[in-house]
């Protein structure tokens, strides 16, 4: 069976493209290998280590950036949790800026010390004895240094609160 000329010359086109792509040094075969790493770290501090029911507990979530990362001001760095029933009520805390800075000074707007994320969360009368590990999420935005790329990261936290 004889394959037309132009479909012959696709098939040489796509594997040649398939060989080169192989190839040390190729876009595809400098791919990342496993999940991107977050940009920050994320600390997580609880006080009082133990909650009476229908108390509050304190939470300090840190946001480090890594190296060659800025942390925006605007728009803020937030941490929202939703309700838990039976367990928490839902809370939000925020630091940064309301307002993005002039153009003329957008160095303003990274944090050179970056302040905790504090919230209270309300535990629940009828909150069971034991550990609980509430979802929360921790919002920011970031620049790398280096090439000036910027975006918005949401990521999952875990609260880690113990009820007595």
């Amino acid at each position: 069976m004889r394959i037309p000329s132009v479909r012959r010359a696709a098939v040489i086109s796509l594997s040649l493209l398939a060989a080169v792509s192989l190839l040390p040094g190729s876009p595809a075969s400098a791919a990342p290998k496993g999940p991107p790493k977050p940009p920050v770290t994320v600390e997580i501090a609880v006080g009082p280590a133990q909650v009476a029911p229908g108390a509050d507990a304190d939470v300090s979530v840190s946001v480090s950036p890594k190296p060659g990362i800025k942390l925006n001001k605007y728009p803020k760095i937030k941490v929202t949790v939703p309700e838990v029933p039976g367990v928490v009520g839902a809370a939000e805390a925020a630091v940064g800026n309301d307002a993005p800075p002039p153009p003329e000074q957008i160095e303003g707007n990274y944090f050179k010390t970056v302040e905790p994320v504090r919230l209270k969360l309300h535990i629940d009368r009828a909150a069971s004895k034991g550990k609980h590990q509430i979802g929360a999420t921790v919002s920011y935005f970031y620049c790398v240094t280096a090439s000036g790329f910027c975006t918005r990261e949401k990521a999952p936290i875990e609260i880690p609160v113990t009820v007595r």
